[in-house]
């Protein structure tokens, strides 16, 4: 079914059944129209990929390189354009897909297959200048790999994991002459994530894909760990720290969990978000938490309303992947999101008025120009033989329904069915 049909009769089943799934299904269809494939890649498909706070700037990497988009022309209110592949960052990148970016989006921070990560300047997006290089410092040259890396907002601090068990921090105020402020070295081995929140005072860890830790890092030159997650399952994949460190949501196999750390020494499960995936690879927070999105196996990208603690809520998804979504990011805002995965490459979903169409998505679907008419055809197949002129089909002398006139047809003959076959299809 193509996208506007699907809102046409979403529209309509929402004006008929306003239940969860029928609403679910609408915003679904509202945000599949607010997507934007940004390019084409090789059958190897997207790596990973990083935004700026304000979504404007993106780095993308495939399997052959990684590529700064600026994607302010289809976000500025005074622009006309489109997203735009400025440059390209050189180096050696094809087994590494550890990246970051500063929230202004100026400074970037990419793992190079020789253990080393990479600084650059990205005040000129369409010349990138390389700074400063920050070495893990592996003892074992086949560990050198980076496994993890994360970015301070401000973009003066790193922390860098390596499969040889480092964590170190560097001080970047210099950039071109990074500072390691300490290295540690877990006592479970192997860094395969690191999250940090906004300030870089508190830090998670995850390493050999099974334990959690969470860090103080209020002293750089001597970080203290400050307790381990208590998992109910035998391993996680993507961890996520808030942006003011109160919480942390950890991913596993149909499930991720929430866990509060008002004190990060003693870490409290608060809740368990059921999820449609098997395997999750990747979890993107909003700060305000209005918009949490977890990429993994299946194509869709559940989407969670976290906002209310006591109450996180389901509340739609992106689809537009028919095998799975390998990695995700948002802005600290909300308003932009980046896809990746092996069959669409990377896609860009404008999410500006995500708080409207979690709102009230009927109103926002009849509030465009289009009538959003159902042809009598179309009813038959969808709704079988309920009988439309109830809904409104036929009353403007044509042989259509406009569905966004539902509720005043229904006024004029107030009978409903007891459950409605549009859009179930």
């Amino acid at each position: 079914m193509d996208p506007y049909t699907s809102l046409r009769l979403g529209v309509a089943a929402v004006h008929i059944s306003p239940d969860a799934t029928n609403r679910r299904a609408l915003i679904e269809s509202l945000l599949v129209l607010r997507r934007e494939d940004l390019f084409s890649l090789n059958p190897r498909g997207a790596r990973s990929v990083a935004l700026s706070q304000d979504g404007h700037v993106a780095l993308i990497k495939d399997a052959d390189e990684i590529g700064v988009w600026d994607l302010s022309g289809v976000l500025e209110p005074n622009m006309e354009g489109a997203v735009e592949k400025q440059a390209k960052l050189d180096g050696d990148y094809e087994d590494v897909d550890a990246l970051a970016l500063s929230a202004d989006g100026r400074t970037a921070l990419v793992g190079q297959d020789d253990g080393t990560a990479v600084l650059w300047d990205l005040n000129n997006l369409a010349k990138p200048t390389r700074l400063g290089a920050v070495d893990a410092s592996a003892e074992n040259e086949a560990d050198r790999r980076i496994g993890a890396l994360a970015l301070s907002r401000d973009g003066r601090t790193a922390c860098i994991g390596d499969l040889d068990g480092n964590f170190s921090i560097w001080s970047l105020g210099v950039k071109k002459k990074p500072i390691r402020r300490s290295h540690v070295r877990p006592p479970s081995g192997r860094v395969s994530s690191i999250s940090l929140d906004a300030d870089a005072r508190l830090a998670a860890i995850l390493t050999k894909d099974k334990d959690v830790a969470i860090w103080d890092l209020g002293r750089h030159d001597n970080p203290i760990q400050r307790s381990r997650l208590a998992l109910p399952f035998k391993t996680a994949e993507p961890i996520y720290l808030t942006a003011d460190g109160g919480e942390i949501l950890v991913g596993s196999s149909h499930r991720a969990d929430i866990w509060s750390l008002a004190d990060p020494a003693k870490p409290i499960h608060t809740a368990t978000l059921d999820m449609p995936n098997k395997d999750l690879y990747g979890i993107a927070l909003s700060d305000s938490g209005k918009i949490a999105l977890f990429a993994g196996d299946g194509g869709s990208v559940p989407l969670w309303d976290l906002s209310i603690q006591s109450r996180p809520a389901n509340v739609s998804s992106l689809k537009n992947y028919s095998q799975e979504v390998s990695r995700i990011a948002v802005s600290a805002n909300g308003e932009v999101a980046l896809t990746a995965g092996p069959d669409r490459g990377v896609t860009m979903w404008d999410l500006r008025d995500m708080p409207e169409i979690l709102e009230d998505p009927v109103d926002v679907a009849c509030n465009a120009p289009d009538s959003l008419k159902i042809t009598r055809e179309e009813w038959a197949r969808y709704a079988g033989d309920a009988d439309w002129t109830r809904y409104g089909g036929g009353l403007l002398g044509e042989d259509t329904l406009a569905a966004c006139s539902i509720d005043w047809a229904l006024g004029l003959n107030p009978r409903r069915e007891s459950q409605s076959k549009v859009g179930k299809a």
